[in-house]
């Protein structure tokens, strides 16, 4: 039996002291508000993709995130972008592994599998290459979360110039079994859906700035905070919503 499954999809928050501001931007008050529009919906759990710090990683950040995603009272889950640190992050969400250890694992929300992977070096290392191949045997139709996006999403800016590196065995192990395969990502402060070989890859909007998508330097795009909603539908069917939220 197939059921219905919602998972709020959250990226790129370059969190900051409070009281601060981000390119003219209260990037705390926007998370806020987009957590508040999302529990309206009553997902099932809260996927973080990433990037919660504005710049360099701070431990304050980090708790002060978790003060603000406990009492929501929903299952939420984790990865890290290249502006945080996994030390700082097991520190203030008691996380499993040791150290700079990679942040990755299965996640099971009702009858979906997800597996995570840590981008936050900028590249998936080997390790969690050979993971990842044993967790797609014993779970082969997971889809993968992690910060960075595995292939070029039409984002100019960011494909140029932050992209994901040595993706040739991460790209080779998600495509060889021709399985269609879900990939949810952030990292590109832009929100699509870019079909590659069997993989669909859904690029979440940020709830701090956006880029302008189509400019080959860096350009900030004037937009509202925002997220996606994720939901498995009871007929099999699936639908990735962004919202906007003014």
């Amino acid at each position: 039996m197939i059921v219905h499954v919602k998972i709020a999809q959250i990226t790129d928050l370059h969190l900051l002291p409070i009281g601060e501001l981000l390119m003219g931007l209260d990037v705390n008050a926007r998370l806020d508000k987009v957590l508040a529009h999302l529990m309206k919906r009553e997902p099932d759990a809260i996927f973080l993709t990433g990037d919660f710090c504005a710049a360099e990683p701070k431990q304050e950040i980090f708790h002060m995130l978790r003060a603000r995603l406990d009492p929501l009272g929903v299952p939420y889950y984790l990865t890290p972008g290249n502006h945080d640190d996994r030390v700082m992050l097991r520190n203030a969400f008691f996380l499993g592994g040791h150290n700079q250890d990679p942040i990755r694992g299965l996640v099971r929300v009702k009858d979906q599998d997800f597996l995570f992977l840590d981008s936050s070096m900028g590249k998936v290392d080997s390790n969690q290459i050979e993971w990842l191949g044993r967790a797609l045997q014993n779970s082969p139709d997971a889809s993968v979360v992690l910060h960075h996006p595995p292939v070029p999403m039409g984002v100019t800016f960011m494909d140029n110039t932050y992209p994901l590196k040595q993706t040739n065995d991460l790209i080779k192990l998600l495509t060889t079994d021709r399985r269609p395969r879900k990939v949810f990502c952030g990292h590109f402060h832009s929100g699509r859906t870019v079909r590659w070989k069997n993989l669909e890859v859904h690029l979440c909007p940020p709830t701090s700035f956006f880029i302008n998508p189509d400019n080959t330097a860096f350009q900030q795009e004037m937009l509202p905070p925002a997220y996606l909603m994720l939901e498995w539908m009871e007929d099999g069917s699936f639908r990735s919503t962004p919202s906007y939220v003014v």
